[in-house]
């Protein structure tokens, strides 16, 4: 629920990231069956991929822990993402597994990167559309 809140905090910024020509892809780690709920869940209308393999993830060197679902951080995005329609729909991937972000220009260079600690910890959005200008 937490990360359908996140996307759709980045939907909300896609004609800022259309305007800086910025290709935007979201990767999951759920089943390929779960792609279109989630779109219909979130608007998300760019480039949506899966990973159940977490290979992505484990070259990224992000978090996978019991400890990332037990942080104050957690609860209260939790209690966000519940108050504002994105409740939890079922587990979809591991709920283990944190995520990030990666800014990446088009020469192949990383501009910018945020590994979540917990789930709820996301990069902020202004240093985000900042990576991307």
């Amino acid at each position: 629920m937490i990360c359908r809140r996140q996307v759709v905090d980045i939907q909300n910024q896609m004609d800022m990231f259309d305007q800086h020509n910025v290709r935007v892809v979201v990767i999951g780690n759920g089943t390929p069956n779960f792609i279109e709920g989630f779109r219909n869940d979130t608007g998300y209308s760019k480039d949506l991929f899966t990973d159940p393999s977490l290979k992505a993830y484990q070259l990224l060197n992000f978090e996978k822990s019991v400890k990332s679902l037990l942080g104050f951080k957690t609860i209260k995005s939790a209690i966000h993402a519940l108050t504002t329609g994105y409740g939890q729909k079922g587990i979809q991937g591991d709920a283990f597994q944190q995520g990030g972000v990666v800014v990446i220009d088009s020469n192949g260079n990383p501009k910018y990167f945020y590994a979540n600690n917990e789930a709820g910890d996301h990069a902020p959005m202004d240093e985000i559309i900042k990576a991307c200008e």
